[in-house]
């Protein structure tokens, strides 16, 4: 029966399994089962996943790819496995570069053997998907190999080719080590990366990836996290990104209690004039996300609110219930919702303030102008402001609303929403001023 099925056929199947579990078993079926299976279940044996760990065993499977001839450190006690059964490292498609560099230090790999994996990729075709250099979740085992995993890094040159096809690149919050080789090396391989998410820090930095991005011919979403100045160099370069409709801005503020990475760099988000306009002629953008940013309240920021005329998605969010946003950018939030009123499928406004904030005139843009939104987050500070939500002339499926005000009456809110219209399937109301008090 297995001959009835192309291994193409089996693929399909197998990746419709529901947990890897699953996908494990079918290995003891027969060879055949097995032969398109393992393929699959090696794609990512280092995670990207925030929850994954990878297993030691994985190391000592690729330990077993490298030539006997290779000299490596003669203090290292390896445990290398038998000749295996697949070539396993040509099944690599998902890369997270310091659980990678983890796993092999747990087996006893110096410098030079960690190289020498890194060339097996290349010497077995393999061909990235999605790329990640550091995971900041996963530091607390990483530390102690940042010494190591530093050392290594600039031997990616030596292994080019692995980039080629990779369509996912995340180099976010700036692990301390020199990334512009990299960069380049990734730019002179590979054109068609789809997502970028990057922190920059140094000049060098931000040039070579201004050059990443300016070799890429179909790049969709882009990612700033943790940046300085210096990232006004790849904002530049994303003028020429015909298929950029994505961006968002990330944790770039001065409130040390807002975060508990390890490495992290405090400041506010900052970009030059050149950056704004060339970000302003990005006209196919309609999704905008910030998330834990000051500065964006500068007039600097306006440009880009009057061309993000299509918006399907805005998205501001700063703080946590005990930690105030204390620069909200009303302004700005305003101006991208009144230019993009007609196309606004999702608004999500999420910050916490002890002081009032005069935001009325821009619910009742929300509320009478947004006819197209199904999905509304925003914080409310007077019955009016509630009212005009109540009233909203839109298409309203999920509304969040979190109230800021002790004075407003709890029982004004239920009154008010006893009778929530049925296109409304999910409604939620949150009391901050209560919690806060």
């Amino acid at each position: 029966m297995d001959q009835n099925f192309s291994p193409e056929h089996f693929e399909t199947i197998f990746r419709s399994l529901p947990t890897d579990k699953d996908l494990h078993s079918c290995l003891l079926v027969n060879k055949y089962w097995a032969a398109c299976a393992v393929p699959i279940l090696w794609e990512a044996p280092f995670g990207i996943s925030d929850s994954f760990t990878p297993s030691p065993k994985v190391i000592q499977t690729y330990l077993a790819f490298i030539p006997d001839r290779t000299t490596t450190n003669s203090n290292e006690k390896l445990s290398i496995n038998k000749a295996p059964l697949f070539d396993y490292p040509s099944f690599l498609k998902e890369f997270s570069y310091d659980r990678f560099i983890t796993a092999a230090v747990t087996n006893n790999c110096s410098k030079y053997t960690i190289i020498e994996l890194l060339k097996i990729l290349s010497i077995r075709d393999t061909k990235l998907r999605r790329f990640k250099i550091y995971d900041h979740l996963f530091s607390q085992y990483f530390n102690r190999n940042n010494r190591v995993a530093s050392l290594v890094l600039p031997h990616f040159s030596e292994c080019t080719s692995i980039f080629s096809s990779l369509t996912y690149f995340n180099c976010s919050y700036q692990w301390p080590v020199q990334k512009a080789q990299l960069f380049n090396s990734i730019a002179n391989n590979c054109r068609y990366i789809k997502k970028i998410k990057v922190s920059v820090w140094h000049e060098d930095e931000g040039i070579a990836l201004a050059n990443l991005i300016r070799s890429q011919k179909h790049l969709k979403k882009f990612s700033l996290i943790n940046s300085n100045i210096f990232a006004s160099f790849p904002i530049q370069a994303l003028v020429d990104q015909k298929w950029l409709n994505s961006v968002t801005f990330e944790d770039m503020h001065e409130n040390r209690n807002l975060c508990d990475k390890e490495f992290f760099n405090y400041t506010i988000c900052e970009l030059n004039n050149d950056a704004i306009n060339a970000l302003a002629q990005c006209t196919n953008i309609n999704k905008v996300k910030f998330k834990h940013c000051e500065g964006l309240n500068s007039p600097l920021f306006l440009p880009i609110s009057y061309t993000f005329t299509n918006l399907i998605s805005l998205e501001y969010s700063y703080g946590t219930y005990k930690i105030n946003d204390r620069t909200t950018p009303i302004k700005l939030l305003s101006s991208l919702i009144e230019e993009s009123c007609d196309t606004l499928k999702k608004i999500i406004l999420d910050w916490h303030s002890d002081d009032h904030i005069d935001i009325t005139q821009l619910i009742e843009t929300i509320a009478r102008r947004a006819i197209n939104l199904e999905y509304l987050k925003i914080p409310l500070y007077t019955l009016e402001d509630l009212a005009l939500i109540h009233q909203a002339n839109n298409q309203l499926k999920k509304l969040e609303l979190y109230i800021l005000n002790r004075r407003i009456n709890l029982y004004c809110i239920l009154f008010l929403f006893a009778n929530v219209p049925l296109k409304i399937t999910g409604l939620l109301i949150l009391f901050y001023a209560y919690i806060n008090n």
